[in-house]
């Protein structure tokens, strides 16, 4: 384990481009967090602050943090692996004794520590945010929907993992980048449908964005949560997004998909010829 901690730090931290995509992520988030807490729109009944309070923080910051796992945490991880085939380092290390397994484990460290660093911005952020906005602060509020930070913290390894499946396929940086942001933006989106409604919801990309879906902002800026009796003001029940599976059944399949894009990533690496 430390000699792949080594052997991945060195290769990581050295890499200009790693940095770069690092900075721009973190510099980023802060400044789309920042842009959303200037946004205060206040009538009879209604505030965007709400958006900016505990509980509400974790899931909002969440799901805007999960678009930066698909723009920027997978990018790296496409350029870090990418970088190993351009250079030949890949089959440098394994003339020199690192075996197969431990050059597949190296990249899983290195998904594993930049999910910490992503989720532990994300918490950061949303505690400080919560301080500012939330006036009657208890801890029961505070801890009330933060297991969001640690759905969103599997949510970034499975996005990497499946940008490093890409990448170990496809070798050329180009072509991996090419095809990782073809497959969220064309692909999956226009086979899903030929399927069933009820099949749509199980394909790996919507089961891995479902984990953090889009907030609920008619509720949580509403100071009522109801309208007309009983009627929850949702999408789901406006009709402007489909029904997302229930989050246990997203977990469940998010793991599976997670193991299969590692699987498949090592089963390459196997039987290819560096």
């Amino acid at each position: 384990m430390r000699k792949l901690l080594q052997i991945e730090s060195i290769k990581t931290l050295n890499n200009p481009g790693f940095r770069i995509i690092l900075a721009l992520h973190f510099l980023l988030f802060l400044l789309v967090v920042y842009v959303f807490t200037r946004i205060d729109i206040t009538a009879p009944g209604f505030s965007t602050k709400n958006m900016f309070m505990f509980p509400h923080v974790w899931e909002i910051y969440a799901w805007i943090a999960s678009w930066f796992n698909l723009l920027f945490l997978g990018l790296i991880i496409i350029l870090l692996t990418g970088n190993e085939f351009n250079y030949k380092t890949v089959r440098m290390q394994i003339i020199n004794g690192l075996s197969r397994n431990e050059f597949l484990s190296g990249k899983l460290l290195i998904i594993f520590f930049i999910a910490i660093w992503a989720a532990l911005i994300v918490f950061l952020s949303g505690i400080i945010t919560g301080l500012i906005f939330t006036k009657d602060i208890s801890m029961q509020l505070i801890l009330d929907k933060s297991y969001m930070i640690l759905i969103y913290f599997f949510q970034a390894i499975a996005y990497m993992s499946f940008a490093l499946m890409i990448a170990v396929i496809f070798k050329s940086n180009a072509l991996a980048i090419i095809m990782y942001l073809l497959y969220f933006i064309m692909i999956e989106p226009i086979a899903r449908l030929f399927f069933p409604k009820e099949v749509r919801p199980y394909f790996p990309v919507k089961v891995i964005s479902d984990l953090t879906p889009v907030p609920e902002f008619l509720s949580i800026t509403s100071n009522s949560t109801e309208v007309s009796g009983n009627n929850v003001l949702d999408f789901e029940s406006i009709g402007l997004f489909q029904k997302a599976l229930p989050l246990h059944l997203s977990l469940i399949m998010g793991v599976f998909y997670t193991i299969l894009f590692i699987a498949i990533s090592y089963w390459i690496i196997k039987k290819r010829d560096f």
